[in-house]
């Protein structure tokens, strides 16, 4: 048998065409590659065409309004521009031409309004061979009288408060860095200071628009760039008197420019770094002690060194503009020693301004007079220079006077001795003004009140008598306003900053006899007159200290007894007033441990009477009653007892000791109990007082002996109950 003959394997080829209507991807994908390549030769093109001629036709600009101004006009001749102006009856002031008349590269056409005194709108024109195209055009809106007017806040040309609007009404080039800068500026007189007003404009040449940089208002020059920074800082005279005031702009070269604001109530290093100095000068030139401020800042920059950055820097340029204009008005022949004492305040050179006044005592009223003028600022100068500098006694000595001159010496002095000054400083205040040492015997300025509400006042005698009332307890309130109906001094005084007026309800008062309520027979005028003494004394407490002095303007009678009119420094909600040693303030009583009972403090007392007398029963029976009062159990009771406080007082006067007992803090969480809780038991274990559970709290004895007087407090409120 034969063998067959082998064969190769066959090989099959499939053909598989494509899905009727399906594109391979393949192809989609160099069909997308093509046309993005396209496109971006196209807007590579186009874009070129707009930088060469941005006003052509362009499909750029109608996609990307944003990157060109899109306002295109016919070019023109000068003449066609004039005829075109008339036709619409419009009114043109003097064209302006940028860089220069004989070789321009732009020109901008003031439209005025129909009386042609203020300007309504800016047409602008770049300049195309002998024709000029209008290229942009914008609407000049007038300011706000408001913001015109914010650099006489605060001063003797101060205005009422205005919302009219103000117009423009001139147009100039003024110098730039590159590109031209339009000043437009108006005028408006308010008393006898003309300010000067208006808006800066940049003209970017290449994209053809106009910008708003800034609306400035002046009490001096139109804006000025500072001689000395090659057009990089932009200032701005709002000063008026002696006192100066600029703003000054850094320039930040965008496209288009901006102009920021240097700010000195903002630090700009981090906290980590030891910047001391910079904080202090930062702090004085926050409160315009301008020169002090420049000294402290130039030390800064030296401590440190490669630290110091250039936004410090431009801070540093600011109180330099201040503080050289400060000290050169020092140095100036002014009208009058007030004049130069004043200058001396401005430029925060206290001791020089002190050692003039003491110089010439003669002028002390009428200085006294002049600062009380400029009392916000010079206020504001002193109390920041003390923040940085406690115990300078020449300021501290003007921050007196300044009390002084707002409301009485009595209330300078006052303001000074919570500074803790030296001998020598109270003696060098006093040496100042003579009826200020003796004002220490006497109340001549005090004294002279009059009735606000009769048709004619009745003056009441002056005394030099300390005064029948010795103390008194009462409760203020803080009010926005004195009100009226008081007897009260000739001229009310005005509150310093951190001081509010208060009406103070009398609710005891105290002379030689002890102490009692007021009585319809105590009038106004007789209180007044018995308590010179009494009235120097008082003081705000808070939370059993005293807090400050408070100084008595006014008294009037009421329905229910006396209030008074005072200034105090201000305080959230109610406060206590009265003498120094008037008080004994709950927590100064001579506390001891709860005594040691004989039985377990929560154990029942079931004796009789005559054996509940007896010491250890008579304590373990007011035990009891504190615990039913509080509504303990018996265990509840034996976890309190060790922490009570407890003493003896006589409080009536009879030699018998009354037992007080009062719960301590720190008590175990598993009661529930606030301390501070107080009851009062009488020699023979009966409750006089007793605040536990309920919602007063005792806060002080008046009169311990006397017999005492309780001060209580509800909700905010004080009152007084008697044993």
């Amino acid at each position: 048998m034969g063998l067959s003959k082998s064969h190769p394997p066959t090989q099959v080829k499939l053909l598989v065409s494509p899905t009727p209507g399906r594109i391979p991807w393949s192809l989609l994908s160099w069909l997308a590659l093509g046309s993005g390549a396209i496109f971006f030769m196209v807007v590579i093109l186009s874009g070129a065409r707009l930088i060469v001629d941005p006003y052509s036709p362009n499909w750029l600009k109608t996609a990307f309004p944003g990157l060109v101004n899109s306002f295109e006009a016919v070019p023109q001749t000068a003449d066609e521009i004039q005829a075109e102006i008339k036709a619409q009856n419009i009114i043109a002031g003097q064209p302006i031409a940028w860089p220069s008349a004989d070789r321009p590269k732009a020109w901008f056409y003031p439209i005025l309004s129909p009386d042609s005194q203020s300007i309504q709108a800016l047409w602008v024109y770049r300049v195309r061979g002998n024709q000029r195209q209008r290229v942009e055009q914008i609407t000049i809106r007038p300011l706000k009288e408001s913001f015109i007017t914010t650099p006489l806040v605060g001063t003797a040309s101060q205005v009422a408060s205005v919302d009219s609007d103000a117009t423009l009404a001139s147009v100039k080039l003024m110098p730039s860095p590159s590109d031209p800068w339009l000043l437009l500026e108006g005028q408006h007189r308010y008393g006898n200071t003309v300010m000067r007003y208006g808006q800066i404009l940049s003209y970017q040449t290449q994209s053809q628009r106009l910008h708003r940089l800034l609306n400035w208002s002046s009490t001096g020059q139109p804006p000025q760039w500072r001689a000395d920074q090659q057009q990089q800082q932009l200032i701005i005279d709002q000063t008026v008197g002696l006192r100066p005031s600029f703003l000054l702009y850094q320039l930040v070269p965008n496209s288009p420019p901006q102009l920021h604001e240097i700010l000195l109530y903002r630090s700009i290093y981090e906290s980590d770094l030891s910047t001391s100095l910079y904080d202090k000068a930062l702090k004085l030139a926050q409160g315009a002690v301008w020169s002090h401020s420049l000294q402290m800042m130039q030390s800064a920059k030296k401590a440190l060194g490669s630290d110091w950055s250039p936004a410090a820097q431009a801070q540093l340029d600011l109180i330099e503009l201040h503080a050289k204009h400060t000290k050169a008005q020092t140095e100036q022949t002014l009208s009058s020693e007030q004049q130069h004492i004043l200058a001396y305040l401005i430029d925060g050179q206290w001791k020089q301004a002190l050692s003039s006044l003491e110089e010439n005592p003669a002028i002390y009223d009428s200085t006294l007079k002049r600062i009380e003028r400029d009392f916000d600022a010079l206020w504001r100068g002193v109390t920041t220079h003390l923040q940085v500098h406690p115990n300078d006694e020449a300021t501290q000595i003007w921050g007196a006077l300044l009390v002084t001159a707002r409301q009485s010496s009595e209330a300078g002095q006052d303001w000074l001795k919570q500074k803790k000054p030296t001998q020598n400083t109270l003696k060098r205040l006093q040496a100042l003004d003579p009826s200020q040492s003796a004002a220490i015997a006497s109340d001549t300025t005090a004294d002279d009140v009059t009735d606000s509400t009769s048709a004619s006042p009745d003056t009441l005698p002056a005394t030099t008598a300390p005064g029948r009332y010795l103390s008194l307890v009462g409760q203020a309130r803080g009010v926005d306003s004195p009100g009226e109906g008081w007897l009260r001094s000739q001229t009310l005084p005005t509150p310093i900053p951190g001081q509010i007026w208060y009406h103070i309800d009398i609710q005891l008062l105290q002379d030689s006899s002890g102490w009692g309520r007021p009585t319809t027979a105590v009038t106004a005028a007789n209180f007044w007159a018995e308590s010179l003494s009494l009235r120097r004394q008082m003081q705000l407490f808070s939370s059993a200290r005293p807090t400050a002095g408070i100084m008595i303007h006014g008294v009037k009678a009421t329905g229910s007894g006396l209030t008074l009119l005072a200034i105090g420094p201000e305080m959230n909600g109610s406060a206590v007033v009265s003498t120094g040693n008037s008080l004994q303030w709950l927590n100064t009583l001579p506390w001891n441990t709860a005594p040691v009972l004989e039985t377990a403090p929560g154990s029942d007392i079931s004796e009789p009477d005559a054996q509940i007398s007896s010491p250890a029963n008579l304590e373990a029976s007011m035990v009891q009653t504190i615990g039913q009062q509080l509504g303990l159990t018996s265990e509840q009771i034996e976890q309190l007892y060790p922490h009570l406080r407890y003493t003896q007082l006589d409080l009536h006067g009879d030699s018998a000791l009354e037992h007080i007992f009062s719960i301590g803090s720190e008590l175990p969480s598993t009661l529930a109990i606030a301390p501070g809780q107080t009851i009062i038991f009488s020699s023979f274990g009966d409750v006089l007082y007793s605040d536990m559970g309920q919602q007063q709290s005792l806060l002080a004895l008046i009169g311990s002996g006397d017999p005492a007087t309780l001060l209580v407090e509800r909700s905010g409120s004080y009152s007084v109950i008697g044993l």
